[in-house]
């Protein structure tokens, strides 16, 4: 039998400590609706041996030590319950943030700069099984307009052996559907003290993921750093509203707040206290003059560059 590229199951679960070996995610209540599995079951690097012969040719390379990578993209959605975890809380998790749980009201995220959650991911390809172990990574996020909001995120994890599997009989109701972004369901942007209509936001937090491979016995995964930064586009207001340019040309910083969603159990807040900004270029939205602006969020008292809170 043909193996298929649209039967794709992933499964995910915190670790409880790095690497524990035993943590299994749940078919049940760990599966992840996806928009995009995409797996390299090999990554990483060969070694070259660099033989110097009297000939020419290549020399035989050897296998350097791999890990297994995932990218997958879900919507960015809320669990509908106030208080409750998102169902992408726990890849969030293994990517270098907190998660503050308020009883019936609201879960907050925010970075974090050491002992960053692990995650196990289970990610099936039709009948071949990747198992990453150890596993952590890095997000970004999109909210386009009169489009659905999402989260790609990319997992590094620990390599084992591919396996022959059947997919599992996965539950996936805890997926919610998200709100699209539109007038409807998202407010206007916040920015720099001006509020301001959108057609485009992302924001990548680009964390840096390292397998220790050179350090023999301790060939973790692990988060060294990271350097966010996102896209605008907003509608211009004119330099007698808001003049970005000077902005820039000053180098100031500002507050960025994003709110999608306007009733309680659907609402996601993303909240930036200081960003500065690259030069703005002007776009074209049907017509209408738009500014396109590179933005950078800075911490002000540290892991604090970025929350967001879902309530």
């Amino acid at each position: 039998m043909s193996m298929k590229t649209n039967r794709r199951a992933l499964r995910v679960a915190l670790e409880s400590e790095y690497n524990d070996g035993t943590t299994t995610p749940d078919a049940a209540t760990k599966a992840v609706l996806a928009r995009e599995i995409t797996a390299t079951p090999l990554a990483g690097n060969n070694i070259e041996r660099n033989f110097v012969r009297p000939y020419y040719g290549n020399s035989p390379q050897a296998p350097g030590e791999k890990h297994v990578q995932v990218i997958v993209e879900v919507e960015l959605n809320t669990s509908g319950e106030l208080g409750t975890p998102p169902p992408w809380g726990t890849m969030l998790r293994a990517c270098g943030w907190s998660e503050v749980i308020t009883v019936g009201e609201s879960v907050t995220y925010s970075p974090v700069s050491d002992d960053e959650d692990s995650c196990v991911f289970f990610a099936h390809m039709d009948g071949n099984l990747h198992k990453g172990r150890g596993a952590r990574g890095t997000p970004e996020f999109t909210l386009n307009g009169n489009g659905i909001p999402v989260i790609r995120f990319t997992l590094y994890g620990l390599f084992s052996p591919v396996t022959q599997e059947e997919l599992p009989a996965v539950t996936l109701t805890q997926w919610k559907k998200a709100l699209v972004v539109n007038s409807t369901n998202t407010e206007q942007l916040s920015f720099m003290g001006a509020t301001v209509p959108f057609s485009q936001f992302s924001l990548n937090m680009a964390g840096q993921v390292e397998h220790m491979s050179e350090i023999i016995g301790g060939a973790d995964i692990e988060i060294t750093g990271r350097g966010p930064s996102g896209t605008l586009q907003i509608e211009d207001p004119g330099v007698g509203v808001k003049d970005y340019f000077a902005v820039h040309q000053n180098a100031e910083t500002g507050v960025l707040t994003l709110t999608h969603g306007k009733t309680p159990g659907n609402i996601i807040e993303f909240n930036m206290p200081s960003v500065g900004i690259e030069a703005p270029t002007y776009a074209n939205v049907k017509g209408k003059q738009m500014l396109s602006i590179n933005y950078m969020p800075e911490p002000v008292d540290g892991n604090d560059e970025v929350t967001i809170v879902v309530k």
